[in-house]
């Protein structure tokens, strides 16, 4: 049963990582069609020219103020598509002034007016169909930040077409928006006409303001991070798009933040103060902190967006919880360490995955242990993915271990929590390549003896056994990067295996089998060596360590199963 569970809740997760940071758009009547873009427009575009990827995207501001680009995008879907593809994202001050125009070009571009942005179909695999598509700004992130216009050409019957499509230009021409860019009535197919030869328009093109106004509210609310583990904060901010006929004053904006333990009315910021970084510019934030209790697994914060003419709009700011999920608590019999999740306890700091829960050592800038659990749940067709790269979920002023730090070393990057355990999903297999996962190994460690147990338990969880883990290295035989990270002098593991089921504490007995292996971490060491040659019991690792593993199973029987070494 447990089994079956794991998987329909991993179903849930997998969907939760393309809405991990969903922004939600909306009237002050509630949705997003037919609604006329505040400030951007996509005035321009060509889809063929002289060759297959001779293409433009010409963006005009058709407002009165100046517009930064910075945390803005454009994107593509196919005719049916329902995942975007980027052409275009700006994370620096980018101005389009008021009227102003921008224009993005691609490699394959052979047109006399110059591109502000190029992007290379070669390597992004973003090249327009000539025949049918949709082209999107948004605000925020790829599939969910908020849409500030959108075009439809050709048969395309994707999310981004207004009402109806406009056509697909012919060769060397341009679907234009009417009016030198201003006419926006949220129907493609009246707000476009073909342009032959097409007349692409860049930043040095004279400013063309369409004067329009907007009575609608918007917002567009995020998470950073949007992946947050209990205990740890992270800044909901909440970006607002004024209204403009009459124009928006007062403006509030409260969340709810009790799926996090925080207030149901909680007040937003935008005066510098609660983690907001500027005052005055239309983002409210707040810097909440994540109740310990909190589950693991998706999660939202909402907030309501009101102003003193009367108009609301609701946010949805979607959130992570990186903690284990129902089910999948590998510290179920016990934390071997007592680790918390005080950052004053440094060399003792609890940090919780929905992958695996490890505690870290500030001094040594390893873990101490890693810990997991293991069903064939956890097994699928993400590749690995070989993202090496310091753990953000660290305190901001420890150091951050980089995969560069073990370059030159003489040592491999030893994952603890193995990459073919987490093959569920992509963001699963991604996780094992943080840094605080890895500890200094020798290739005859880690290819050899230390690779050999992994297959054999993945063997075991395939036959439907459920198998608890905990590893990590003892001793010290010098350091890597400067001084910065210690080489243990030997690696351990310690496992509990059961059938996979529920009750699982419950279920321990005196028959319960337990694996214990040490394996030397410093040459000479034999690479053809097999896991069982290294087999020891547990109370040696606890003897070696310090530390008390199963220390919430019976004495008694946590006496028989620790006292024991394995013969299978």
């Amino acid at each position: 049963m447990k089994r079956l569970y794991v998987v329909l809740v991993s179903l849930i997760m997998v969907s939760a990582c393309f809405l991990l940071t969903y922004r939600t758009l909306a009237k002050n009547t509630g949705t997003k069609e037919n609604l006329v873009s505040p400030n951007l427009v996509i005035s321009q575009f060509q889809t063929a020219g002289g060759n297959s990827n001779d293409e433009f995207i010409e963006l005009h501001n058709t407002s009165s103020n100046s517009v930064d680009l910075n945390g803005y995008r454009v994107v593509y879907r196919s005719s049916s598509g329902t995942n975007d593809v980027n052409f275009a994202a700006w994370t620096t001050s980018t101005i389009v002034p008021p009227g102003g125009y921008y224009l993005i070009t691609s490699t394959g571009y052979d047109g006399t007016t110059p591109g502000n942005f190029t992007y290379n179909p070669g390597t992004c695999a973003c090249a327009l169909s000539g025949s049918s598509g949709g082209l999107a700004i948004r605000f925020g992130d790829l599939n969910s930040g908020v849409i500030i216009d959108s075009v439809g050409y050709g048969s395309a019957t994707n999310a981004f077409v207004e009402t109806a499509v406009t056509n697909a230009p012919s060769a060397n021409a341009g679907q234009n928006r009417i009016g030198n860019g201003c006419q926006d009535t949220d129907n493609n197919a009246g707000d476009f006409s073909t342009l032959t030869p097409a007349a692409p328009k860049n930043s040095a093109t004279s400013p063309n303001t369409c004067g329009g106004s907007s009575s609608t509210l918007l917002a567009n609310g995020s998470a950073n991070p949007a992946t947050v583990a209990p205990n740890a904060s992270t800044l909901l901010t909440v970006s607002v798009f004024a209204a403009t006929d009459p124009p928006s004053t007062g403006i509030s904006v409260t969340g709810n933040l009790t799926n996090i333990g925080g207030a149901a009315s909680q007040q937003f910021y935008d005066d510098g103060t609660n983690g907001d970084a500027a005052a005055g510019d239309n983002v409210y934030s707040y810097l909440a902190t994540i109740s310990g209790n909190t589950a693991g697994g998706p999660t939202s914060v909402s907030a309501t967006v009101t102003d003193a003419q009367a108009r609301s709009v609701n946010v949805t700011i979607n959130l992570a919880i990186d903690a284990p999920l129902p089910g999948e608590n590998p510290l179920l019999f016990g934390n071997p360490s007592n680790a918390t999740s005080n950052i004053a306890n440094e060399n003792n700091y609890l940090m919780t995955k929905a992958q695996y829960t490890l505690s870290y050592n500030r001094s040594k800038a390893t873990s101490n242990w890693v810990a997991w659990r293991l069903d064939s749940s956890w097994f699928g067709s993400a590749p690995r993915q070989n993202d090496f790269r310091p753990d953000p979920a660290l305190p901001a002023n420890w150091y951050h271990v980089t995969d560069t730090d073990y370059s030159g070393s003489g040592y491999t990057r030893g994952h603890m929590c193995s990459s073919g355990e987490r093959t569920r999903s992509i963001p699963d297999n991604s996780a094992t390549f943080l840094m605080t996962n890895m500890i200094p190994q020798i290739a005859d460690n880690n290819s050899g003896s230390w690779n050999d147990f992994e297959n054999y338990l993945r063997q075991l969880a395939n036959e439907g056994k459920e198998i608890y883990t905990f590893s990590g290295g003892a001793g010290n035989i010098g350091t890597i990067a400067g001084g910065k990270i210690v080489v243990p002098a030997v690696t351990w593991k310690v496992v509990l295996i059961l059938e996979n089921g529920n009750d699982d504490l419950q279920r321990v007995n005196k028959s319960t089998r337990t694996i214990a292996i040490i394996v030397p971490n410093q040459e000479p060491l034999n690479s053809a060596a097999k896991w069982r040659e290294f087999r020891t019991s547990v109370d040696a690792v606890e003897y070696l360590t310090g530390y008390d593993f199963f220390s919430k199973i019976p004495k008694i029987t946590q006496e028989l199963i620790e006292r024991r070494r394995d013969y299978q």
